[in-house]
């Protein structure tokens, strides 16, 4: 078993909550019949990695999967109330959504973990988050993955993001708060 952090860097792909069979999805356990912006609550505010380390999903700007088949969307949470994710029923997230869901419909990561563990760092008071040969497997590629990558909000300045692809002459990405990713200019490799 992996360790979702180590020697202080988070591993995304650790964190894909709902994407990896060892770490669960969130459940929605309300419904909406609307579209457009919505608050959803949900059975539980987190979810658990296998090495027993506790994600937290639920913050401005993460990104998730909502719901199964025709319905299933991504959406970008705009606000979040979360005060004990342990307790069921207790969290709620607002987003923009083109669907309208069920309760007992899943939440999954939309960015593959990025996100959770860019919060996981951000509440250590800042670090590192790698983005493994798995995480850009996921991602499609690593083109794709860089593509993708760019178009997440950073949830910190104190959060770096280190492409461990192994293709030489990579960077890692960093941005103020609520601004887009991008490429520093420190080459790793």
């Amino acid at each position: 078993m992996s360790q979702s952090v180590s020697n202080g860097i988070a591993s995304a792909w650790d964190f894909a909550f709902g994407l990896k069979n060892s770490v669960n999805a969130l459940i929605l356990s309300s419904a909406n019949t609307g579209t457009g912006s919505q608050t959803y609550q949900v059975e539980l505010g987190q979810s658990v990695a296998a090495d027993g380390t506790v994600i937290l999903p639920l913050v401005v700007n993460g990104v998730l999967n909502v719901g199964l088949g025709s319905t299933a969307e991504t959406v970008v949470i705009t606000a979040v109330s979360n005060p004990t994710p342990s307790i069921p029923n207790t969290a709620t997230f607002t987003a923009v959504f083109a669907n309208a869901h069920s309760a007992g419909e899943p939440i999954t990561s939309g960015s593959g973990g990025v996100q959770e563990a860019a919060n996981n760092r951000r509440g250590a008071g800042g670090g590192l988050v790698s983005l493994t040969p798995s995480w850009f497997l996921w991602a499609g590629g690593h083109s794709a993955g860089l593509t993708t990558l760019v178009t997440y909000k950073s949830l910190s300045n104190l959060v770096t993001l280190l492409d461990y692809s192994g293709i030489p002459g990579v960077f890692s990405y960093n941005a103020a708060a609520n601004s887009v990713y991008a490429s520093t200019t420190h080459v790793l490799y």
